[in-house]
């Protein structure tokens, strides 16, 4: 009797996304209590509005006042509505992404694609890399806000709390130590959970396009030794080979809904983003804004990495069916053959919302977006 699966692949990254609120433990996974949207509603009502309010009125008041740069208001004001917007979209999906994850871990049918413990090993070493270069990068830029307190409270012109991760207006005066201390404690603890959560969602969509990689791989594989000259080996093997097909168009199209809003609202949000970061570069050498667009870049490519996988790697099914022995099976076998190249032609992708797929080429207009709007900000 063979075993049930259990999930193996984004094993790592699930993980650490419980940390930002939005994966539950695992246990419920598949069918998550009460406690995972109480969690987001105790997080929205005492952390995320406040400090959308904190924000709104610093850039409002900056504006007021006629400050000249509002680049880093803008981009944070700008990446709270990209986190706080990916994370109710994910919750609203996990359910579905854990019965994906799920299924991506079923060897019972079509076996372990070869490779796949050496590639999510090497995944689980890079979910550990960005968990702790984003704790570390969150760490720098708010100890960098610290440094810089005494020329924050010398060129400020309205209540704002020097030192926090980010800037803040509070009604009330911050400079004793106490309050001090608890406002940007308040604001780290906003942030660092979820500062992270773009580019695990990014990672995810990596992790997962690689493991249907692997698969199709796997397909092609299969392909290639399907025809052997015995008439009914042939059948039953193609037969097998188009089942496995359509089991890969099937994960893919479960792929693009679990992740089509999430994307879509990342990428709209990081072209002025990324502007607003690259202003303040230029203005003046921002430590803390390099770590950040270094940030938010690796995930955009990370993401338009995943979809150029997925659309080349789909296309290559075609061609391992034309390059295997078809011409040794009978010609009804190769009338069934010519459905598997037929439906490769057609990449499979994941959508960014109704304009675009993730790819490479997606990247380089949003990197153009992003210079776009940075001219038109200087």
């Amino acid at each position: 009797m063979k075993q049930q699966p259990e999930i193996q692949v984004c094993k790592l990254s699930c993980h650490f996304l419980k940390y930002s609120l939005i994966w539950p433990n695992k246990n419920e996974e598949f069918k998550p209590s009460k406690r995972l949207y109480i969690k987001q509603c105790l997080f929205a009502l005492f952390l995320a509005i406040p400090n959308w309010l904190l924000l709104f009125s610093h850039l409002v008041l900056s504006l007021q006042e006629g400050t000249v740069d509002v680049s880093e208001d803008l981009a944070i004001f700008t990446a709270f509505f990209s986190y706080v917007g990916m994370m109710a979209m994910y919750v609203s999906k996990q359910k579905q992404l854990a019965s994906l994850l799920l299924d991506l871990s079923d060897f019972r049918t079509y076996n372990k694609p070869p490779r796949f413990d050496t590639v999510n090993k090497k995944l689980k070493y890079l979910s550990k890399f960005i968990f702790y270069f984003g704790i570390n990068a969150t760490l720098i830029y708010n100890a960098l806000k610290i440094i810089e307190i005494p020329n924050c409270r010398r060129m400020r012109k309205i209540r704002e709390t020097c030192g926090t991760l980010t800037p803040v207006w509070t009604p009330f005066d911050t400079d004793h130590w106490i309050t001090f201390t608890l406002m940007v404690s308040y604001v780290f603890g906003f942030f660092v959970t979820v500062d992270r959560v773009n580019m695990f969602v990014s990672l995810q969509c990596f992790e997962i396009a690689c493991n249907i990689k692997l698969r199709i791989d796997h397909l092609n594989s299969m392909l290639l030794s399907c025809f052997e000259g015995n008439r009914d080996g042939d059948k039953k093997r193609l037969r097998g080979c188009i089942r496995y097909h359509s089991l890969l168009i099937d994960l893919c199209e479960r792929f693009n809904s679990c992740f089509i809003n999430e994307m879509f609202t990342f990428l709209a949000t990081t072209g002025i983003i990324c502007a607003c970061l690259e202003n303040q570069i230029l203005r003046q050498l921002n430590v803390g804004a390099m770590l950040h667009i270094a940030g938010w870049i690796e995930a955009v490519f990370i993401a338009c990495l995943s979809g150029q996988i997925l659309i080349d790697s789909s296309t290559s099914v075609g061609q391992a069916a034309y390059n295997s022995k078809w011409y040794k099976a009978d010609p009804d076998v190769r009338k069934d053959l010519v459905l598997i190249i037929k439906r490769s032609q057609k990449p499979l992708f994941l959508e960014t919302g109704p304009f675009n797929v993730l790819s490479f080429s997606l990247f380089v207009s949003i990197m153009k977006l992003s210079y776009s709007i940075l001219a038109l900000l200087r």
